[in-house]
């Protein structure tokens, strides 16, 4: 039996397909339009975090309704980039987990996306992040070579973004949220 030619370069054309998809979506560059924040999450968090951003009880804290990512996103930006280890206390319960600095692994856009995602899911209605509160986080940080402690990341200094006025603020002056 003889194939046509056609038939061939059809039926090669219909193999191909699926791996020339794969190659474009590798071929193009981290930033080149929008990120996913909640596929981050989903690939890089939710091992640790849980679907419904709950967390591990006494090791890994919840994400709903927190005060770390409800609030100041400096801190929280901070935390991404590069880390978090020793005991935290969210929710009036003691975590013992170490966060992994993902500074190497994720562009800004890629951290603004999934933290924007955590402080608009589940029962967080926090504003977004931008990859340029990132870069001016990320700069700002960047001879850092060992993650936060819980004590550090209370610091004045190391909350808010740099650059940006601190708002808004309480009647007693201390900030609320860096917006």
């Amino acid at each position: 039996m003889r194939l046509g030619g056609s038939f061939v370069l059809l039926s090669l054309a219909i193999f191909a397909l699926p791996f020339g998809f794969l190659w474009l979506s590798k071929a193009v560059p981290a930033g080149a339009g929008d990120v996913d924040g909640k596929a981050i999450y989903m690939t890089r968090c939710v091992s640790c975090h849980q679907q419904n951003g709950q967390g591990i009880v006494g090791v890994f804290p919840p994400l709903d309704g927190t005060e770390w990512v409800q609030g100041d996103k400096g801190r929280l930006i901070r935390i991404l980039l590069d880390g978090l280890t020793g005991e935290t206390t969210v929710k009036g319960v003691v975590y013992s987990g170490a966060m992994p600095p993902w500074k190497t692994f994720l562009d800004d856009e890629q951290i603004a996306a999934v933290l924007t995602f955590i402080r608009s899911s589940w029962g967080n209605k926090a504003s977004a992040v931008t990859a340029q509160e990132v870069a001016l986080v990320r700069k700002a940080t960047e001879a850092r070579t060992r993650q936060w402690t819980e004590e550090e990341l209370h610091q004045k200094e190391n909350l808010g973004i740099p650059g940006k006025p601190a708002f808004p603020f309480t009647l007693g002056g201390a900030r609320k949220d860096s917006t």
